[in-house]
């Protein structure tokens, strides 16, 4: 297996250093020129040896890859082989439905696949950027598939950028690298060299990368690496070397297709040394027959079906499924490593503190997004708008986000807005104070721009007032900005000065201090009142320094990326079901520890809480330090794998995060045994989505996570994931209730052919109690549709209040459930057989009424036949009820019945379709007589109605068993091994323990000690002890001898966990 955090830390290429160098020293090694380019020759020869500036896969979907997925799996394979077998006894009937059933299977999960990975080739086309390079010094715009190594690259705001590059050029340049680094504020782009060969991506400030997006200013690069070779394309190549892994449930329904095909084997064989190795047409088609009850035809095109119904119903939910599996395979997702920038938040920053002099605390702004409505709130009370800007200070300190600004909204609510995210907020935000820009330039006008620096870290605007000799400086910036601040504006507009007031620069210092401690990126706002003869120059000609001194301090303003308003909830729900949440993001420590405050991952309620220790520490559950659950990536990747595996439980959050620190969060879960999904939108997010055992990408993301994950958000929204969960969790749950009904039916078949071999007409032939086409017609056309109405059985209103179930499908209770129903059915359907035959009947077995459709001769083992079939009609039908709910009585609401037996409204077609549909086939002559070999029945339903009244009061005496005493799983095991080896005695023996267990009244007592639980039972005069384990015991120890191994039983000893 490729090991991607391997891939992602090899030693650095020669592209790698390009940051430690010039780019003077890059333009000589890659053999160009700053000023004119490449020509078009030399770049036509560099294509041919570089390749396209492409990432691999992203070619046309492939259909023949798609449908070789959908046949490869074990229980298509027995099918197959089942077919072949059928075909080659010249069975062509048999042969044929079996080819039906596996081109159905194959047909709709190719068409749903097929479907979905259209759809992301659809949305990796919708974007196809050009690029502008300079060759022969003539700037061209060219496809950036058409970039090569040495193409020199101009962009500006907008732009996305189509490779690697190294910097020559630059002019207030950021670059949005979210979705590479994981960071919500662009980049600040300079040119000058940096030195050291392990500078993390985010800190290589003088180059830009393939993919990234141009916020604000512009730029001119020299083309260091494209395609595979770009730092997207070496986590691409890693994804694509990580070979898929099967889900549980793919790895269940595999080894139940062996397993069952084994069974197959060995029953034909049992029948061919029944028969004394006579190997005839007659006996292979009986084997053929006991081969195909044991065969659930029906069950791959069920399993099927309910999945691509859960992915149209996940399509409304917007959530695109690429593979069906993924549904299932939510169920089981313990933990969730989730980004945080545009998944658990916004993806858009914006004001929400401001703080200004004479207020004791700061204005809360609320407004989700680019929304331009919102209130303000101070120490929770709310605060008319007209009342807050009452006061002039906090009025000029709106005017200078609006004016001091070069962002522009056309339609915020629709997200038309274009500029740098931060200005963008400035101008939302003084949108919300209804004082946005077109209003203000309606009577002032900007005359002159000072642009941001990353040297001076702040901007400057001048405008024109009514007034025409007065003109207004708006300025905005980093801390830096209080240094050239003279006076503070009081409520009042009047001028206080500040230059020697320490305490009360102190104060502000402490003030920024504390807005940022909440992860809010701090900007200082100042203004200034000035003329051209103050300054003694026409404002043209007015310089930085002539307008960025003698400023007025107006106040702080607070700007984060805000959670979405689900997160919350949806944290709170995984926490509810089990599930516990990760933030994994690139981010600052102080933003990312402020965020997970937010959403509810560090809360109280959400931290893990623990039951005894292993150090046998006792004690209630105790909220976990939240010093021990916030790490950055410096502290994590350090730490070996036995140091992480050491923690009492891994960080929920981790700041500053490479791709190779969630690589291996993800790995440090999968060795607790965890199933983790990963969401992200990012490249850096793609590794880990790959690894996951889920990967959700958000649909705004990259193409590289969208291809690297199984689910696709359509709205980028978290509480999405919640909604697949449930949606995977009710799949689940309904897959556990039609493998029952399936398999049951299918063992009941098995006990009824088993059973006729001891049945032998005057030649020795074994005489079928069901012929083949029967079995078919059970399997198909009566069991499938019942089944396949017990796959959209909505969800249980507690499906996400359990845990995550771990342990995949067949169950020690799914076994025992399997077996049981199976011996109901088959049973009662032998026993038909035998009254009909025996009882009512003159016992005349007739002569190879097998194949012949003699009626004269056959005619009691045909109305036997018939009778079994229809009996077996009613139980199955009847089964599909039973089987709504596991445990719960018919009786009862939650069980299916009352107010909800009607509310299935395909169980209830497919129940009435199914008790009519086969009656023609007793009646209609030839259909009877000449393919299912049976004939008409007559008071033989009165057998078959009290068959199924019978079925019916088993299957709730069972139920009540269940409900009654059996709640460990431990007791299913002890069942299903007593029912094995010892007979029914022990079973009512063990069921007896387990009801003293539960009433308390027979334990004497229960010591704990240290990993064991030592119990000591006097009934009977036994004693055992159960070890911290949830599967059967090895020894059992009697004072007087040895009793069975099946009666001794372990309990599992969780941890209890949020």
């Amino acid at each position: 297996m490729v090991d991607i955090r391997e891939l992602m830390e090899v030693p650095c290429d020669e592209s790698c250093s390009n940051h430690s160098k010039s780019f003077e020293e890059v333009i000589k090694v890659l053999d160009s020129n700053s000023e004119l380019g490449l020509s078009n020759a030399k770049a036509e020869r560099l294509l041919k040896q570089y390749g396209r500036n492409e990432l691999k896969g992203q070619g046309a979907v492939n259909p023949w890859k798609i449908l070789l997925a959908q046949v490869a799996n074990g229980l298509t394979a027995v099918l197959t082989i089942a077919m072949v077998v059928s075909f080659a006894v010249k069975d062509y009937g048999e042969g044929g439905v079996l080819v039906l059933v596996i081109a159905f299977n194959t047909i709709v999960g190719f068409m749903q696949e097929y479907r979905a990975e259209k759809t992301m080739d659809a949305l990796r086309k919708m974007a196809s950027p050009s690029a502008k390079v300079i060759r022969e010094g003539i700037q061209q715009r060219i496809s950036s598939t058409d970039v090569v190594p040495g193409d020199v690259l101009t962009f500006e705001v907008g732009d996305i950028i189509p490779a690697d590059c190294r910097l020559m050029e630059v002019l207030n340049l950021e670059v949005d690298e979210a979705l590479l680094t994981g960071e919500s504020v662009p980049s600040i782009k300079l040119v000058e060299p940096i030195l050291g060969k392990d500078v993390s991506i985010g800190d290589r400030i003088n180059m830009v990368y393939s993919s990234t997006t141009v916020a604000k200013g512009r730029g001119r690069a020299i083309v260091a690496s494209t395609g595979m070779s770009t730092e997207i394309g070496k986590i691409s190549n890693a994804i694509n070397e990580t070979p898929a892994q099967l889900t549980l449930l793919q790895r269940r329904l595999n080894m139940m297709a062996y397993v069952l095909m084994v069974i197959a084997l060995i029953l034909a064989l049992i029948v061919f040394a029944v028969n004394k190795f006579d190997f005839n047409t007659e006996i292979i088609i009986y084997a053929i027959a006991l081969a195909i009850g044991v065969i659930p035809e029906g069950l791959i095109a069920v399993i099927t079906i309910v999945q691509a119904l859960g992915v149209r119903r996940m399509a409304k939910q917007h959530a695109l499924v690429r593979k069906l599996v993924a549904l299932e395979s939510l169920q089981a997702v313990t933990n969730i490593c989730s980004d945080k920038t545009g998944t658990l938040t916004q993806g858009k920053m914006v004001v929400t503190n401001v703080w200004f002099p004479g207020h004791d605390s700061e204005y809360i702004i609320s407004g989700q997004g680019y929304e331009t409505k919102g209130d303000i709130s101070a120490q929770g009370r709310a605060i008319a708008t007209e009342t807050a800007l009452e006061d002039l200070n906090f009025r000029k300190l709106v005017e200078c986000c609006a004016l001091c600004n070069t962002a522009n909204i056309v339609e915020a609510s629709q997200g038309n807005v274009w500029g740098d995210p931060t200005e963008i907020a400035l101008q939302v935000f003084a949108y919300k104070m209804q004082m946005g820009k077109p209003i203000l330039r309606k009577t002032k006008k900007p005359v002159e721009e000072f642009p941001f620096s990353s040297d001076t870290k702040r901007m400057s605007m001048v405008y024109l007032t009514k007034l025409e000799d007065v003109l207004e400086v708006y300025s905005k910036g980093a801390e830096v900005v209080l240094t050239i601040c003279d006076d503070v504006m009081e409520r009042t507009g009047n001028l206080r000065n500040i230059s020697e007031d320490g305490e009360f620069m102190k104060n502000v210092t402490v003030q920024q201090e504390e807005m940022a401690k909440q992860g809010l990126r701090v900007l200082v706002i100042a203004y200034r009142q000035e003329s051209e003869r103050a300054i003694g120059k026409p404002v043209c000609k007015w310089k930085r320094e002539d307008v960025e001194s003698n400023l007025t301090f107006l106040g702080l303003v607070g700007i984060r990326d805000t959670p979405r308003i689900e997160s919350k909830e949806s944290v709170s729900q995984c926490h509810q079901a089990g599930i516990t949440v990760h933030m994994l993001t690139g981010d600052h420590k102080a933003t990312a520890l402020s965020i997970a405050r937010e959403v509810g991952i560090l809360e109280p309620l959400s931290a893990s809480k623990r039951s005894t220790s292993k150090r046998g520490v006792k004690g209630d559950a105790h909220v976990v330090p939240m010093s021990s659950s916030v790490m950055t990536a410096t502290e994590f990747d350090p730490l070996s794998e036995k140091e992480v595996d050491a923690l009492d439980e891994l960080p929920l959050v981790i700041a500053r995060c490479t791709p190779s620190t969630k690589v291996r969060m993800i790995d440090a879960l999968h060795r607790r045994k965890k199933y983790a999904a990963m969401t992200g939108d990012g490249v850096n997010d793609a590794p880990s989505l790959k690894k996951a055992d889920v990967g959700i990408a958000m649909g705004a993301g990259s193409d590289v996570a969208k291809t690297s994950s199984e689910i696709v958000l359509t709205d980028n929204n978290f509480a999405t994931i919640v909604q697949a969960v449930a949606e995977g969790r009710r799949i689940f749950s309904n897959i556990k209730k039609f493998v029952v009904h399936l398999l049951s039916t299918n063992v009941g078949q098995v006990i009824v052919l088993l059973g006729g071999l001891a049945f032998k007409d005057g030649s020795g032939m074994s005489v079928f109690p069901l012929s083949p086409v029967q079995i078919l017609f059970l399997n198909l056309i009566t069991g499938t549709p019942p089944a396949m109405a017990l796959g959209i059985e909505r969800a249980s209103s507690t499906v996400m209040q359990v845990r995550p179930y771990l342990k995949g499908l067949f169950t020690n209770e799914l076994i025992a459930d399997i077996l049981v129903y199976g011996t109901f059915t088959g049973v009662l359907a032998l026993l038909n057989w035998v009254l009909v035959i025996y009882a009512f009947g003159n016992g005349d077995l007739g002569s190879q009424c097998n194949t012949s459709s003699n009626l004269g001769a056959c005619v009691t083992v045909f109305r036997a036949r018939a009778t079994v079939q229809m009996a077996f009609t009613w139980m199955i039908l009847f089964h599909a009820y039973n089987c709504r709910h596991l445990r719960a009585s018919l009786f009862t609401t939650e069980g299916g019945g009352r107010s909800r037996f009607f509310a299935n409204k395909l169980m209830v077609a497919s129940v009435f379709l199914g008790a009519v549909v086969p009656v023609p086939t007793l009646y209609i002559p030839v259909l009877n007589t000449g393919i299912f070999k049976q004939e008409g029945l007559t008071w033989e339903w009165i057998l078959v109605g009290i068959t199924m009244v019978v079925f019916f009061l088993l299957s709730e005496f069972y139920k009540l068993l269940k409900r009654r005493f059996i709640t460990t799983p431990y007791t299913i095991g002890l069942l299903i091994q007593c029912w094995v080896s010892h007979g029914l005695f022990l079973v009512f023996v063990s069921i007896w323990i387990e009801a003293q267990h539960h009433s308390n009244t027979a334990w004497s007592r229960v010591i704990t000690r240290d990993e064991e639980f030592l119990v000591q039972h006097e009934t009977f005069g036994m004693s055992w002890s159960i070890p911290d384990e949830d599967i059967p015991s090895s020894s059992w120890q009697r004072r007087s001898g040895k009793m069975p191994k099946c009666v001794t039983a372990r309990v599992k000893r969780r941890k209890v966990r949020d």
